[in-house]
Formats: structure tokens, C-alpha cells, sequence
């Protein structure tokens, strides 16, 4: 659905090219989500590229499942497939954390490790890379119509907030964003409870986390609940139609794009 090449829009001056590392929730589950990035990143002067060689990150492979030869073919091709870029952007915590990892878990030869650290000092997520490398104003955000006059509140991620360390940025374009109320919600660092398999090996024990964090978004009093990650997206959608609260749950990008 979006070509290799996507150059920044007409009458928009281009500032720097980049790849985007799709992953395989927003690729396969959420893909129009993927098309409002890249339409966002070249509203604002970015070309992205989006090369064909790119796979699974390899998290369900090597941390979830253990398997480091396969985790290493995967993180080989996606290694090959950004290697002519200074910036690789990503929209999923997941995704961008398990390739920050591939040094400590996969590399097993110095030539290895040189080319995973390469990879791992490219990544960036969205929020990190347009607020901390585009420096975008607040006014390079619009707000998408169906949050316009909203309350919105914010759940990290813990591959975003523990393991990318990436906190400030999504709260500094929330606050940038016209028209929408911010507000923080009660621990809003703590686990939603999804946590890849563990949501499926531990369903109760993953309902219970959920509750906890469903509740704290009905205290928030938000229409809308934004996160930086698929699978938190998911967790939190069922958590919150489980419990009978009417927020929605969204990317925070789909609230800008």
C-alpha cells in the first residue's frame, strides 16, 4: 500500500531521508496507521524510505521464544536493509527495543556486533525522533478531527519508557496539540500487563493488570487513551470494553496524522 520511495510533499522543502522500520503489527494490523506516518513525516520535509528487505524484529523469536539463530537471521536482514540510513524511525516500542537489544543478545562475532550497534544507535521512535531530531514546532501538529474538544491521557509503554527511555517526548507533543485536553493519569508508567506472551500464557493474572490500568483511565475522566505501542493498544482495548468504560484507545500518532 505505500511505495519504497515517498518523498516529502510538493512545495515542502526536503530536510533528511529516512528508513522506516514498519514492524509487523502496524505492517499486518494496524497498516493505516503506517500510511498517516509517513504522510505526517512528509508534510514536514522527510522523505522515507521503506525498504523491502526489512522483517520481524525478531522479538517473539529471541526474547519471547529464545531462539538466537533465527533471532540473528532476522536482525541480519534488517541490518542490511537500513544500512545507507542515519536514522531508522519506528512506531512500535516493541519493535524499536528489540533492535536496541540485538547487541546484547545476538551478537556473537565482533563483525556482528559492530553492524547490531550500528542498527541500535539508528533507531528511533516516532515521538523521539520528531521532537529530539526534527525539533518540529507546535504547530507542525493538527488535530486529527475525531479528538478535536477531547480529554486525552497517556499510557507509556515499558519498552518505551524503561527500555528506549523515551518519557518526555510523546507528553511534549500531546501538549502541542490544539483543541484536546491533557491530562495524566494515575501510574501512568505501570504495566498495562500484555507484555507479548505473557498476556497469552498468563490471561488472568494479564486481565488483572489490565483492570488496574483500566480503572485508572476511567479516574482520568479521558475520552481517549494514547500509547506508543500495538500491543499495549490491544491490551488496552480489551481491558477497557471488558470494564464497560467508553474511552477510546489510540496511537499517538493517529491522533496528529
Amino acid at each position: 500500500r505505500v511505495p519504497v520511495l515517498n518523498p516529502s510533499i510538493d512545495g515542502v522543502a526536503p530536510k533528511m531521508r529516512v528508513g522506516y522500520f514498519s514492524g509487523c503489527m502496524t505492517d499486518f494490523v494496524f497498516p493505516d496507521r503506517g500510511e498517516k506516518l509517513v504522510r505526517f513525516l512528509n508534510s514536514n520535509g522527510v522523505e522515507v524510505v521503506l525498504p523491502r528487505g526489512q522483517g520481524c524484529c525478531g522479538a517473539p523469536v529471541f526474547l519471547g521464544g529464545g531462539d538466537f539463530k533465527i533471532g540473528r537471521k532476522l536482525a541480519d536482514a534488517n541490518v542490511k536493509a537500513f544500512k545507507d540510513f542515519d536514522y531508522v524511525i519506528c512506531d512500535c516500542a516493541t519493535c524499536g527495543s528489540a533492535i536496541r537489544e540485538y547487541p546484547k543478545f545476538l551478537a556473537d562475532t565482533p563483525e556482528r556486533k559492530t553492524a547490531y550497534e550500528a542498527l541500535a544507535n539508528k533507531i528511533k521512535d516516532i515521538t523521539e525522533f520528531c521532537v529530539d531530531i526534527l525539533n518540529l514546532p507546535a504547530n507542525s501538529y493538527k488535530v486529527s478531527p475525531d479528538a478535536r474538544g477531547k480529554t486525552v491521557t497517556w499510557h507509556d509503554p515499558c519498552h518505551l519508557n524503561r527500555y528506549m527511555k523515551v518519557n518526555s517526548q510523546p507528553r511534549q507533543i500531546l501538549h502541542f496539540l490544539p483543541e484536546i485536553k491533557y491530562v495524566e493519569m494515575q501510574d501512568a508508567g505501570t504495566c498495562c500487563g500484555m507484555a507479548g506472551t505473557f498476556s497469552a500464557k498468563f490471561y488472568e493474572l494479564s486481565k488483572k493488570i489490565g483492570d488496574r490500568k483500566a480503572r485508572n483511565i476511567e479516574a482520568s475522566g479521558a475520552d481517549i487513551v494514547v500509547t506508543d505501542c500495538p500491543g499495549c493498544q490491544i491490551q488496552l482495548t480489551d481491558a477497557v470494553i471488558r470494564n464497560g468504560i467508553q474511552a477510546k484507545v489510540m496511537h499517538i500518532t493517529e491522533l496528529f496524522m
